[in-house]
């Protein structure tokens, strides 16, 4: 019997896996966006749907829980369809905004509903402690490829060109919106 090759196409292997290289680094850096996440807890609509799975029979906040990373997952495709017909910088963009968007629904849907579905279903606890575990190693992992980043001679010479870049671009804005202001308002 012939063995089939592994991959027939190495070029899309190469970017799946550098799309999955990119979706990890967004998830791993969206904890710094905790600023917007705050923002939005505080707004009534997420609030309502928070106490509204939270008031969900386990079973139904499992399945809104479960639908709402399926969205997520399907975001997935969207970023390889905006790579094949729109190029890589709309994946990016497309990723982040699933992440920033979906990923903050699943997160939140879990969030409201796993008291009750982990206290009603043992599996899914092994389960959340064991995606907690991973996502643990994994924020490990990015805290010692930044520390290590950070030691680097050149590191405050980079993040020292990126404030003077927004200094100026704020100051640019802002002159923009002052000439806008004179010449139309």
């Amino acid at each position: 019997m012939m063995e089939q090759p592994h991959h027939q196409h190495p070029l899309l292997r190469g970017i799946g896996h550098a799309l999955g290289v990119l979706y990890i680094v967004v998830t791993l850096l969206f904890g710094p966006i905790r600023s917007l996440a705050a923002w939005l807890e505080q707004q009534r609509l997420i609030q309502r749907y928070e106490r509204w799975v939270g008031g969900l029979p386990p079973a139904a906040g499992l399945t809104v829980s479960l639908l709402a990373l399926g969205l997520l997952e399907v975001a997935k495709v969207a970023v390889l369809l905006s790579l094949r017909y729109f190029g890589v910088i709309a994946a990016v963009v497309v990723t982040v905004a699933a992440k920033a968007s979906l990923g903050y629904f699943a997160h939140l849907t879990w969030r409201a509903a796993r008291p009750r579905v982990i206290a009603t279903y043992p599996w899914a606890a092994r389960v959340d402690a064991w995606v907690g575990a991973q996502l643990a190693l994994l924020r490990g992992f990015r805290d010692r490829g930044l520390d290590a980043l950070r030691r680097r001679s050149w590191y405050p010479g980079v993040v020292n060109a990126f404030r003077i870049v927004r200094s100026r671009a704020a100051r640019l804005l802002g002159w923009i919106k002052a000439r806008w202001a004179r010449a139309f308002g």
